[in-house]
């Protein structure tokens, strides 16, 4: 799954996984106006083992943020659909290895009722001409036989 331009550019400092784990790991702000929860860093000029940065990161990746980013403040997005594309999988393959749904939702922090809306596969409406007899329909309407 491809990473947000501003998501990315963090992610070639240090890391896809190392990215998303940081946006995962910092404060979202909700926006009321636009109905989404916005992330916002900021990387410091210089660094202390006390900056949240470092407790997220470890030293040797706040160090690259610094490096590339020190005195920015970063607004990358919060990159909510990733995290929802994982933990669909993670439902799907938890209950095709025989877990049940309450343990699924225990261990990924989500409803029963979240599991079950994914563990089951709903038949999708068959739309294919061979089965439409709109066509039959219109045309026995106008007078005119379909073969």
């Amino acid at each position: 799954m491809e990473l947000p331009r501003t998501v990315q550019e963090i992610a070639d400092v240090i890391g896809r996984e190392r990215a998303l784990f940081l946006i995962g790991q910092l404060p979202k702000l909700w926006v009321p106006s636009q109905q989404y929860h916005k992330v916002i860093l900021y990387v410091p000029k210089r660094l202390k083992p006390s900056d949240p940065l470092v407790k997220i990161l470890g030293w040797n990746d706040a160090s690259k943020m610094v490096q590339h980013f020190g005195g920015e403040m970063l607004h990358p997005a919060n990159c909510e659909y990733i995290y929802r594309h994982f933990i669909h999988r993670s439902i799907k393959r938890m209950h095709s290895d025989g877990m049940d749904a309450k343990a699924i939702a225990e261990l990924l922090d989500v409803s029963e009722r979240t599991v079950k809306r994914h563990c089951t596969d709903k038949p999708h409406k068959d739309t294919s001409p061979a089965n439409d007899n709109t066509a039959q329909r219109i045309s026995t309407a106008m007078g005119q036989h379909v073969a």
